[in-house]
């Protein structure tokens, strides 16, 4: 599925390829057996080439992230989504070998390198709970390479895998919508328990949130950047996708969404063009403004008309369930206040070199920590780098986040830049940056795919010299396509 080859956003062949993702996950239903097929198949896909390791990769972490009803998670699981990450940072080393591109070319995977080491080297020095901190380290390490390879790899072979991630997100959109029938919709975690709120194709709500708004920025993307016909099937899945967020009751991933569409626009006027090459857009800037201030007129609009009812939805939303008609800070804060503090002081009590990579020093993490299950919640990413690696390490963290923003603005790679911010945005109500063995990974999978959407949208103008790249977004021509 060449660049060239794929022009249209085939309603049939999404839709029946999101029908195969489906009956795919269900697999898992048969219990170990079924996830041991589950995995080898996922290995096979690894093997056949750079384009099914990628599609074999966002299967593996949507079957993590999905409801316990639809994917049954074995004992298996737990050793098993380990392996894919790893079978494909083999997969792209060797890709990226074979096109003579070192794995630690770039300035951002440089940095990224060099935080790994360093946190390593502080969670050694803690003392507290090393094994744990370590074992994690190397997982997110070997996750977030492998990405960030396959990114690399779909951009030297010039692939357009877009319409593999519109397809991900079609069978998101259906498993969610047939969970409310099926009356899965509000089971966390599976055990049959009736939540209050809404978790549908994914097994939490706090998952389905942060998700559904990454999932929402990347549609916008595709319509304002993609070179596509039938780009309606975006605009439907984004309002799907919002639906679930209001049920879902998550405030951090209403504020994210918001975030990521206005730096989306905001970008689209700042980084025009850059030496060479020139962003192009599908959709004009004045009709991005349009819409936007078209939509908050409607809106407003729409709160006068009802007395206001809206504007109460919002409060009642931001104050999560609280009695007061006027927005409460204390009240909006509280879910994550005490987390918060207590990873605050955390890092006062070890401001150097923190407490140890992705660990905690709450009573159950103590009591229940095991190499291969440490859950840990964190809900403010700033607050728990410093927590875990200091000031030290947090250093490090923040000279990665803006070498890889500096290469994504060098290449004009605005979907890239809006999907990364929007996943930062997420990480300061739900911290999941370093969870590349739970549901970060699916998050890192998107931002990424933002980061290769972004590669296809940039244009040459005038000759270029033979031999010479323009950018670190630029591998050649770009070939032109037909508006959408």
């Amino acid at each position: 599925m060449h660049h060239h080859a794929l022009r249209s956003l085939s309603p049939l062949r999404m839709g029946l390829s999101a029908l195969l993702i489906i009956a795919f996950l269900l697999v898992n239903k048969a219990g170990t057996a079924g996830t041991v097929v589950f995995f080898v198949a996922l290995l096979g896909m690894v093997v056949k080439s750079p384009e099914w390791a990628l599609r074999a990769f966002t299967i593996a972490f949507l079957g993590l992230l999905a409801n316990q009803a639809i994917v049954q998670k074995t004992p298996l699981w737990t050793f098993a989504r380990f392996i894919i990450p790893a079978a494909c940072l083999v997969r792209f080393a060797l890709d990226l070998q074979v096109s003579r591109y070192r794995l630690l070319r770039d300035g951002y995977m440089k940095a990224l390198t060099a935080f790994v080491a360093i946190a390593a080297v502080l969670s050694i020095l803690t003392g507290y709970f090393v094994p744990v901190a370590l074992l994690k380290l190397v997982n997110f390490t070997i996750a977030s390479i492998a990405i960030f390879a396959s990114a690399k790899v779909m951009q030297l072979r010039r692939t357009d895998m877009t319409e593999w991630y519109v397809t991900i997100i079609l069978a998101v959109v259906l498993l969610g919508l047939a969970s409310i029938p099926l009356g899965i919709g509000n089971n966390f975690r599976g055990v049959g328990t009736v939540t209050t709120y809404f978790n549908g194709p994914f097994y939490h709500s706090n998952c389905l949130g942060p998700m559904a708004a990454l999932m929402i920025v990347y549609l916008a993307c595709v319509i304002v950047f993609g070179a596509y016909r039938n780009k309606w099937v975006c605009l439907a899945l984004a309002g799907s996708l919002g639906y679930f967020m209001y049920l879902t009751k998550s405030r951090t991933s209403f504020a994210a969404t918001a975030i990521g569409i206005a730096v989306l626009v905001g970008l689209s006027f700042m980084l025009v063009r850059r030496g060479s090459i020139r962003l192009r857009m599908r959709v004009s800037r004045l009709t991005l403004v349009g819409g936007l201030a078209a939509t908050c007129l409607g809106v407003v609009a729409a709160d006068l008309a009802t007395s206001g009812s809206l504007t109460r939805q919002v409060i009642g939303l931001a104050n999560k369930g609280g009695k007061s008609e006027e927005l409460d800070i204390a009240q909006v804060l509280s879910s994550r206040q005490d987390v918060i503090a207590f990873g605050w002081q955390n890092f006062l009590d070890s401001p150097l070199i923190g407490i140890g990579f992705e660990v905690s020093k709450t009573q159950f993490f103590i009591d229940n920590a095991t190499l291969l299950y440490a859950p840990i919640e964190k809900g403010f990413l700033p607050v728990a780098v410093l927590e875990e690696t200091g000031l030290i390490g947090g250093s490090f963290f923040l000279l990665f986040l803006l070498t890889y923003m500096r290469y994504l603005g060098k290449g004009l790679n605005v979907p890239g830049l809006a999907m990364f911010l929007t996943f930062l945005a997420v990480n300061c109500g739900e911290s999941m940056f370093f969870a590349l063995g739970g549901h970060g990974a699916f998050g890192w999978l998107l931002f990424t795919a933002g980061a290769q959407l972004g590669d296809h949208c940039v244009e040459r103008l005038g000759p270029l010299t033979a031999g010479r790249t323009r950018g670190p977004g630029w591998q050649g021509p770009v070939r032109a396509a037909p508006a959408a």
